[in-house]
């Protein structure tokens, strides 16, 4: 029952890694049903058996889900270095890049929405003698 488990949690602050090993997982797991009031169970060989089963599927499951997060994230990061690459290039050219990136953000948005954000910014410069 004891195979080495990586454990990996990713926040906004970073990753910890650690490894552990599936009993330990398995202890952690029956000490969480004891504080959370659950009677102890009677287990018989079978049971601790499909319990060791049920643990290596969802450390297995569990780490996919981290594998594809993980994997996406990379793509994310290549993708987000592709369009600071197009930003550098476009200012290398002599265009101003915040403007470019009003423009780009102005198009995402539909011209009923659009035009109401500009009215509101327009009656905002009017009031601070702007215009």
């Amino acid at each position: 029952m004891d195979g080495d488990v990586r454990v990996t949690i990713s926040t906004g602050d970073g990753t910890a890694s650690a490894v552990t090993s599936l009993s330990r997982l398995v202890k952690l797991g029956d000490d969480l049903r004891q504080k959370q009031g659950h009677p102890p169970m009677k287990e018989t060989p079978e049971d601790k058996q499909v319990k060791q089963d049920a643990y290596a599927v969802a450390a297995d499951e569990l780490r996919q889900f981290v594998e594809r997060v993980e994997h996406l994230e990379q793509e994310k990061k290549d993708i987000l270095d592709q369009i600071k690459e197009v930003y550098a290039e476009a200012k290398g050219r002599g265009y101003d890049t915040k403007a470019l990136r009003t423009l780009i953000a102005h198009r995402k948005k539909d011209k009923d929405q659009l035009a109401e954000e500009q009215a509101v910014l327009d009656i905002y410069k009017q009031a601070l003698g702007m215009e």
